[in-house]
């Protein structure tokens, strides 16, 4: 292995554990390309913040990150976890951008009371 596919790794192991597809990690003459498609901007932000963990100021210059977006029409999904509450979601995943009222709103499909959610339920936040 490589000292970028060591530095990198973790990026692409994320990014498949996400749920990236078409995940291709190209290196030539000290720079790692990884490229693929996110599901959504979400899970995009969240690659890109594992960069950061790595390369905080972004100054090594040597990696560049091609994910494209699978859906734009929303922002993420969320699987609520025992304890959450909307407007919790609401600060964790936007934060703060968005309102409980907002997701809520953006889940009538599912939800019929905002005081109401169940682990497992696969919410849309959506953009903002």
């Amino acid at each position: 292995m490589s000292q970028l596919t060591d530095k990198y790794g973790d990026v692409y192991i994320l990014a498949e554990k996400l749920g990236c597809e078409g995940l291709s990690a190209n290196e030539e003459n000290g720079h790692m390309t990884i490229s693929g498609s996110a599901p959504t901007q979400y899970v995009h932000n969240q690659v890109w913040d594992k960069v950061k963990e790595i390369d905080p100021g972004l100054d090594d210059g040597d990696l560049t990150l091609n994910l494209s977006l699978q859906r734009q029409d929303i922002y993420g999904e969320y699987e609520v976890q025992s304890g959450d509450t909307l407007s919790g979601i609401a600060q964790k995943i936007t934060k703060g951008k968005l309102t409980y009222q907002q997701i809520f709103d953006s889940n009538r499909d599912i939800l019929s009371d905002a005081d109401r959610i169940n682990p497992g339920q696969r919410l849309k936040i959506p953009n903002f």
